[in-house]
């Protein structure tokens, strides 16, 4: 429940505090090029959104929810450190309305941070974040690892990889995971519309309470289009976004899961003018851990 009330707070304060800008509307003309490194800025960002996940496969029982609306938010600050380096923040939340049933997945609190080395063709860095998980009891996980991307005219590649690990009272979470996750954009219309897709790869453990804890693999995707009309609000860059994320987990005795999300949101932004000035002058998004640490309970 702290969760639950933690992430209404966020959405509701995200909301007023849209809503008195909302007034402040200024049409900009389109900005085609880059931010370069001597114009490098304080990047914010915060956002808000709603969703539905369709859950399935062997492992879902009839006592475990297989559909269920979300509503989350979220918020980036990205700093940078003279005209090389950059020090980034984030923090994202989300509400599930599922059933308080054994298993089922009820939200999550996570956030962490990225160092960087970076100008305007490649960033090389470190990030590490920490999360919890309301589900059958509540869980919580660590990640760490390093990350990398090369910028192109209007696209850009980026990779992570790194190690989780994970814990709950009866340790039925992922944990001792080691990941890997690659990222591609493309950018139209000047920088204002992005398109993203995802693809990454986990192998870890559950049930490590065990003398032989299970094996778990886990393959997850993701596709993304935002687009920021030509105005500002209030000082800051306005976008709509919409995306779909999926992921199929198998244990070792080849129980399976199989879970697709979509959801749509708002975004606002101060320091970028678009969304592809953010993509170059930020770090790539930390993974999202939570739904797939969350959902491991349910294939056990």
């Amino acid at each position: 429940m702290k969760i639950r009330f933690w992430i209404a707070t966020t959405a509701v304060t995200t909301i007023m505090a849209s809503s008195a800008i909302a007034a402040d509307v200024v049409f900009v003309e389109p900005s085609p090029a880059p931010i370069t490194a001597s114009e490098r800025m304080l990047i914010l960002e915060a956002e808000i959104l709603g969703g539905y996940t369709w859950r399935g496969d062997d492992a879902i029982t009839s006592s475990e929810d297989d559909g269920f609306g979300m509503i989350g938010g979220g918020v980036l600050a990205a700093i940078p450190m003279g005209e090389s380096f950059l020090l980034q923040f984030e923090l994202d939340g989300e509400n599930a309305f599922s059933d308080d049933g054994d298993d089922n997945y009820g939200g999550i609190v996570e956030g962490g941070g990225h160092i960087a080395w970076t100008n305007q063709n490649y960033l090389f860095g470190a990030f590490g974040g920490l999360g919890a998980v309301e589900t059958d009891g509540e869980a919580n996980f660590a990640f760490g690892g390093l990350e990398a991307r090369m910028n192109f005219t209007n696209a850009s590649l980026a990779v992570q990889g790194g190690y989780l690990a994970g814990s709950s009272e009866d340790e039925e979470v992922l944990d001792n995971a080691y990941f890997v996750r690659g990222i591609a954009q493309y950018f139209a219309n000047d920088g204002r519309t992005k398109f993203q897709g995802d693809l990454a790869y986990i192998s870890g453990e559950q049930d490590t309470n065990q003398t032989t804890p299970d094996e778990l693999d886990v393959i997850a995707w993701g596709l993304e289009v935002e687009h920021a009309p030509s105005f500002q609000v209030g000082g800051g860059t306005f976008s709509v976004f919409g995306a779909y994320e999926g992921h199929r987990m198998v244990e070792d005795n080849d129980d399976t899961i199989v879970d697709h999300t979509v959801m749509a949101g708002l975004r606002f932004r101060f320091g970028a003018s678009t969304p592809k000035d953010r993509a170059y002058n930020t770090a790539p998004d930390l993974p999202g851990f939570g739904r797939i640490v969350g959902a491991t309970p349910a294939i056990d």
